[in-house]
């Protein structure tokens, strides 16, 4: 195992959001510990991979389909042969020195399993990106608006959008556009379960790392530009569904049959209602009916596991 840093990247028509990203790796101040990037490819058409030059330490997969979020990961994390690995979305960039902290700090840290970093908008606002285990009830506070009409009441399922994210801390989970895993977790825990096809996957890895004894933590004082949606922003609908079906698959894997069942009926019964709600306050037809498209496609993909 070499002493470097692996670099995972999925990628599915990500436009020039690879290019700005493989681009701020190859830096002064990021390569040292650089060991491969590993391009993940889920069969993109737009020719987001033919603006990559060629570079020895670049190794570019092409799937013929799309695999899925999970699977492709997967596939670059058994590639890699580095003592650490970073999982990066191609609409991520690397601040100066973002990489080498991140190798330094958890050198320095070794009861640290999985590290996250500060994030940052196009703007260079900090955006909330941590997230604790969710519980059942969080899904229907969620579902029923609750958590946006009184938050210090009742805090968002899943994001931690009520902490500044400001200070360092070990929470449960980073998120997965930017997760510095050490190689030992992999023979510890296996990789992420392939079922869930985008979304929850690293939720379900982080937990399952927790209760083998695992730790996750959040270094606010690394620093990366995450511009979100970057690859999913077009497919709306789809989006919407891929969320949906990946949090019933959560639900049922991890709650109990009453905990499945309360995620469900929110899901189904009241969020539709809800989220409709909301967009005819704000006037925006065109998201009620991206909002239509994504509950029909459910209805027709249901879980079966």
């Amino acid at each position: 195992m070499e002493n470097k840093t692996d670099i995972v990247i999925v990628n599915w028509n990500s436009g020039d959001f690879l290019y700005k990203c493989i681009k701020s790796i190859f830096t002064p101040d990021n390569e040292p510990p650089l060991g491969r990037v590993i391009i993940m490819d889920n069969h993109s058409t737009d020719g987001s991979l033919e603006i990559i030059a060629p570079h020895p330490k670049i190794e570019i997969r092409r799937n013929p389909v799309n695999l899925g979020f999970a699977r492709a990961c997967n596939e670059g994390f058994r590639l890699s042969n580095a003592a650490y690995v970073l999982l990066l979305n191609p609409d991520t960039q690397l601040l100066p020195g973002c990489l080498t902290g991140c190798a330094q700090f958890m050198d320095r840290h070794p009861e640290i399993d999985i590290l996250g970093c500060r994030l940052l908008d196009d703007q260079g606002k900090t955006t909330p990106t941590c997230s604790r285990f969710p519980k059942p009830s969080g899904f229907l506070s969620d579902a029923l608006g609750l958590s946006k009409i009184a938050p210090r009441l009742f805090k968002p399922a899943i994001m931690m959008t009520y902490w500044d994210h400001r200070d360092s801390r070990k929470v449960d989970q980073v998120m997965g556009a930017f997760m510095f895993i050490r190689r030992p977790v992999f023979d510890r825990i296996g990789y992420f379960d392939e079922r869930f096809f985008v979304y929850y996957e690293e939720l379900d890895f982080s937990r399952r790392l927790a209760e083998a004894g695992g730790t996750s933590f959040f270094n606010s004082d690394i620093t990366a530009i995450h511009s979100g949606g970057g690859t999913t922003a077009k497919v709306k609908a789809f989006r919407l569904f891929l969320n949906l079906r990946s949090r019933l698959q959560y639900a049922r894997k991890h709650f109990s049959a009453t905990g499945y069942a309360t995620v469900w009926f929110s899901t189904y019964c009241i969020e539709p209602f809800s989220r409709m709600l909301l967009l005819l306050f704000r006037g925006n037809l065109t998201e009620i009916r991206q909002l239509f498209a994504g509950y029909s496609l459910l209805l027709k993909n249901r879980i079966v596991s």
